[in-house]
């Protein structure tokens, strides 16, 4: 008999043990099942916080600051523009484009012919038609612009000449278009390489 209630107890012991494990091990899972729950929290808080800058007033100005400079830009100011781009310079002959005038809707650019040889340098100008399409200008959104009217086509049109030694003599073109305040242009001047990025500023 007593043999007989010590199994019982033993038993009841054993099961009791494994109660208290399940307990405890329920717990544990739940609490381990639970722990998603926290995680949502600190992304939800991470996500409240990383709308902030975006919704922050100096970043929403900034898109719209960003789309202005696409607007074309204004035209240049009347005036007188310092440029001083060489165009060409090989065996002591150079061209340098000085300067631009922007007068009204027209664009005049100035270039200076210098010659630093010992020989003179010999000079050509074209027939007027073939003068007024012998230069040009290309605005930033590829549109191209010819010399309405130049030196060349009315002084010394289809003539030849010379420029002696030591000498410099100044030329320029008229062209119907204005570029834009610092926007860039690039300048075909006769067969001479063509130059790029010019800027009014």
């Amino acid at each position: 008999m007593e043999k007989r209630h010590a199994g019982t107890l033993a038993v009841i012991a054993v099961m009791a043990c494994l109660a208290v494990i399940g307990a405890v091990g329920g717990t544990y899972l739940a609490n381990r099942n639970a722990s998603p729950s926290p995680d949502p929290t600190p992304s939800t808080t991470g996500s409240s916080e990383s709308p902030e800058p975006s919704a922050s007033p100096s970043d929403s100005a900034d898109p719209a600051t960003s789309t202005e400079p696409s607007a074309s830009p204004r035209p240049a100011e009347p005036g007188t523009y310092q440029i001083n781009e060489v165009v060409y310079d090989a065996l002591s002959l150079s061209v340098t484009l000085v300067s631009a005038e922007v007068t009204g809707d027209k664009l005049k650019l100035n270039f200076r012919y210098r010659n630093d040889a010992l020989i003179a340098w010999p000079l050509t100008c074209p027939v007027a038609e073939i003068d007024r399409i012998s230069s040009k200008v290309v605005l930033g959104d590829d549109q191209t612009v010819y010399a309405e009217s130049s030196w060349c086509s009315t002084t010394r049109a289809g003539e030849s000449f010379s420029l002696a030694p030591g000498t410099q003599a100044m030329s320029w073109a008229l062209y119907p278009v204005v570029p834009g305040a610092g926007a860039p242009f690039d300048v075909t001047w006769y067969d001479f390489p063509v130059v790029e990025d010019v800027r009014l500023r």
